[in-house]
């Protein structure tokens, strides 16, 4: 049986938002990416550093330090820590060498879409997810309030794109129990994502804020999702929802959201923003319990059936990275290797 999770690291994941680091007063900020404690830094000038979360001398955690002359100084003892991880002063023995030693181990960190983003491991070039609407200038984004689950980000994707769960969970918001039965898209793989079409059931009555319409889903792998939608009966409106769930631990994702529009770009935000935490508060209760909150991959530990075709498919890329991920070039070969026809029912 293949772990999905682990293949995890050599992929990007959000830790924070840039705002979040940004209104500390120290300039530092502990996170957790798949169990690694790690501190954040905003150095100054558009720099940022991620290294492991303790000081080498006494181990004290670098998160309670702050930020000094362009590095993070242990908030124990002083020393100093450049965002290479290596250590650049020493305040009591400011005439003794550095230890060649005192090399923190340190991470890639980039900002993209207002958040901070991690890679733990470079050996596979992989990028950053997607977010098709941030570079719209026909479109206004804006960013949902980050929240934490008890379950793992892949369970949290997989909800995301649970077709067969819409009129069950979210009746009257997204479907209709007395319409049970869902479409079944063609699926394909292409430049690292998942992408397939839906079709919703027309609903009798929705708010305008509702996101329903022609859904044109993008999944780059492994734990983000980008939907596009032509809004039902208003003609020439878009919307995006795209979310990324970070891998904080095993059983435990931090989510980032951004809900998109590019009609009332100058009205009230709130509206948007409550249809989405309706969806939310409908998803948490199950989503948070389900047992275990980690997603297996043992085709006997679970039953699917042909409605669950997106998740069957989404396992089955992630068993795919899941058997390759002890060697790089494989994890490239099977995420951007090829692509393949849709796949139908």
């Amino acid at each position: 049986m293949t772990d999905p999770e682990a293949a995890l690291a050599y992929f990007w994941h959000p830790v924070c938002a840039a705002d979040e680091l940004a209104g500390t007063t120290n300039g530092v900020m502990g996170v957790c990416l798949l169990g690694q404690r790690l501190v954040v830094a905003d150095l100054g000038a558009g720099r940022y550093a991620c290294l492991v979360d303790r000081c080498l001398h006494r181990s004290t955690r670098l998160s309670v330090g702050r930020v000094d002359e362009g590095a993070i100084r242990c908030a124990y003892h002083g020393w100093r820590w450049g965002a290479d991880g290596r250590c650049v002063e020493i305040p009591a023995a400011p005439d003794v060498p550095i230890p060649a030693r005192a090399k923190q181990e340190a991470f890639e960190i980039e900002e993209r879409y207002g958040l901070l983003w991690v890679r733990l491991d470079g050996r596979v070039p992989t990028r950053i997810p997607a977010c098709p609407a941030w570079d719209d200038p026909t479109m206004k984004v804006v960013a949902g309030q980050p929240y934490t689950w008890p379950t793992s980000a892949l369970r949290r994707v997989e909800n995301f794109v649970d077709l067969a769960h819409f009129a069950w969970v979210h009746d009257g918001s997204l479907g209709r129990r007395d319409h049970p039965v869902p479409p079944v898209p063609d699926i394909v793989r292409e430049d690292g994502e998942l992408r397939f079409r839906y079709l919703p059931l027309a609903l009798p009555e929705t708010s305008p804020e509702a996101m329903i319409g022609t859904s044109d889903y993008r999944m780059p792998m492994p734990c983000t999702v980008d939907i596009a939608f032509d809004i039902e009966g208003m003609p020439g409106v878009r919307r995006h929802l795209w979310m990324t769930a970070s891998p904080v631990d095993s059983g435990i994702c931090r989510c980032f959201w951004f809900t998109s529009r590019n009609d009332d770009r100058d009205g009230d935000d709130g509206p948007h923003l409550e249809f989405q935490q309706l969806i939310l508060d409908e998803d948490a209760p199950v989503v948070c319990n389900q047992d275990p909150p980690e997603l297996s991959l043992d085709p006997g530990f679970e039953i699917s059936l042909r409605t669950d075709r997106v998740s069957i498919e989404y396992r089955r890329w992630l068993a795919e990275l899941a058997e390759a991920a002890s060697a790089p070039d494989r994890v490239t070969e099977v995420l951007v290797g090829r692509s393949e026809a849709p796949r139908r029912a």
